[in-house]
């Protein structure tokens, strides 16, 4: 291979196509309480259930963004190697670590005139991550060159859709999304937000349901609408802590797309420290715009 594809820890993704396809990831930094740590490896199952459970009891998790000094002390091993460089990033309308990794690119392909590093601005996250990351993979695979694949993947980031469930209104209330009143009223009447990533990378929020059961035949419908297996027909479900939402959504897609590749992964901890336990998103290839 000429050259390596890395993308940021906060995909969704099964660890086992990290290995099959030599997807290196970029550590980031998470906080639990008074504990820090470098979170470099997909987490378990168990792992995650334990994060949860502390957030969920009240513990604050943090993350922090990626500096440039992190990419360029991580890349210039490969630079060095000769190896040029593919690197997929958290949606720069959730995280600067985009902003940061185009410095770090910079100022190595200075010192490294020979070699290319293309950074990519995902516009994504969680399972979406996943899906590019997977993309990019095959790609690298059918033999083509780190820019013809930058290239394509930069073409059809807008080409990947997230739907997401909001179980716990605080958490959105503590990352100043939504006002108190709004979570307490809300929470009181069982309110389900359900949220989008938009062209720009952002979250926004697109709808209120009432109701587990309502609001997740809403995401389906929303997959059902927007689906486009162009590109693949990979669909990624990520939970936190909710296997039984997940399956549910999981046999929604496949009365749509009965061939469907159906991976669920519990929710990285990059994102679910800003969304808490029992969100559950659901990204696919397909359109973003059917709201």
């Amino acid at each position: 291979m000429s050259y390596s594809i890395y993308i940021d820890v906060s995909l969704d993704i099964k660890p086992e196509y990290l290995e099959q396809y030599d997807i290196k990831l970029i550590p980031m930094h998470i906080q639990i309480g008074e504990e820090e740590s470098m979170f470099d490896h997909i987490m378990t199952d168990e792992e995650l259930k334990t994060f949860y459970k502390r957030i969920a009891d009240g513990e604050v998790a943090k993350t922090s963004q990626i500096t440039p000094n992190h990419y360029e002390e991580i890349f210039t091993e490969d630079l060095k190697a000769g190896k040029d460089i593919l690197y997929i990033a958290l949606s720069s309308g959730l995280s600067n670590t985009y902003s940061s990794s185009l410095l770090a690119s910079q100022n190595l392909m200075e010192e490294y005139p020979d070699r290319k590093i293309e950074t990519i601005d995902s516009l994504s996250a969680t399972g979406g991550m996943g899906l590019i990351v997977l993309l990019a993979a095959r790609n690298r695979e059918t033999g083509m060159s780190v820019t013809e694949n930058a290239d394509m993947i930069r073409k059809n980031v807008l080409n990947v859709t997230h739907w997401f469930m909001v179980e716990d209104l605080m958490f959105l209330k503590r990352g100043g999304r939504i006002s108190a009143t709004t979570a307490i009223v809300g929470s009181a009447l069982n309110v389900k937000p359900v949220l989008t990533i938009k062209d720009d990378g952002k979250l926004e929020s697109i709808s209120k349901q009432r109701g587990t059961n309502k609001t997740l035949k809403y995401l389906g419908d929303l997959y059902e609408k927007s689906v486009d297996k162009t590109l693949g027909d990979d669909v990624i479900i990520a939970h936190a802590d909710c296997i039984d939402k997940a399956e549910t959504l999981k046999n929604r897609v496949l009365e749509v797309t009965p061939n469907a590749k159906v991976q669920i992964c519990m929710l990285s901890p990059i994102i679910g420290s800003h969304v808490g336990p029992g969100m559950v998103a659901i990204t696919h290839f397909g359109g973003r715009n059917y709201t």
